[in-house]
């Protein structure tokens, strides 16, 4: 029988997890973040993901039009500017779209979703409260126009700073010659952009027609990550910091 009064070890678990984020952001972590990244971070990712196949995809996009109508983003976002960000799903999700033409592949719990960071702002999935969705069209045919289609998107995020709501982070391919590709099953790969004739990134945050942000970028790289577990620590966990920061 053990010991109720014998000294429980630290969890080491626990321990490595924190420092290890510690040293690869360079920042000091509040003990409340600390606390909160283990028990939600540590707990989901490793009890959740031994069944999923996570696809973590880096992304960078150019700016290529700014909409910010009451000036939340103070000048710092601009034609030109790059985005840089991650997007994750999980390859085991089903279809629910009964098309054999269109699959979409709901997601809702951490660590799948997108973050995205341009002008020292970061706009990322809700990991509180994950609606992301993964949708791929093959062989669309339509009245006006035929196409393949890889879109994604995340439409609880969170806020910006000040309260403003990021309504929707998306992501649009578009390949009308429908060769880009030849299913609707989701890939195990990033998307090859050579592919794809329209290459779209989106950020906004139009909402009961006030707090007028839109941002929109044209993808120009894609990659798929090799090691989902320490982008999954990172990518949910480290850049919330940092976004609290307002780097």
């Amino acid at each position: 029988m053990d010991d109720p009064n014998a000294e429980k070890k630290p969890c080491f678990l626990g321990t490595f997890s924190v420092k290890y984020i510690q040293w690869l952001l360079g920042v000091k972590v509040m003990k409340i973040f600390a606390v909160s990244f283990v028990m939600v971070g540590v707990i989901t990712l490793f009890s959740t993901t031994a069944k999923a196949a996570l696809i973590p995809i880096k992304i960078t996009a150019e700016v290529t039009s700014v909409v910010d109508t009451d000036g939340f983003l103070e000048d710092r976002v601009n034609i030109g500017d790059i985005i840089t960000g991650v997007y994750i799903y999980d390859l085991s999700t089903p279809d629910s779209n009964p098309s054999q033409y269109r699959g979409r592949y709901d997601h809702h719990a951490p660590p799948y979703g997108i973050t995205l960071t341009v002008g020292g702002f970061v706009f990322m999935t809700d990991p509180g409260n994950v609606d992301f969705v993964v949708e791929i069209e093959n062989d669309i045919f339509a009245v006006a126009k035929s196409y393949d289609a890889y879109r994604l998107e995340s439409e609880n995020n969170l806020p910006l700073f000040d309260g403003v709501p990021i309504k929707s982070i998306s992501l649009l391919l578009i390949d009308p010659p429908m060769e880009a590709l030849s299913s609707d099953v989701l890939p195990a790969t990033a998307p090859v952009l050579s592919d794809w004739e329209s290459k779209r990134i989106s950020i906004n945050s139009w909402w009961a027609r006030r707090y007028g942000i839109t941002i929109d970028g044209h993808l120009t790289s894609a990659v798929l990550i090799p090691e989902p577990a320490t982008l999954a620590l990172l990518g949910m966990g480290g850049l919330a910091l940092l976004r609290k920061r307002r780097v």
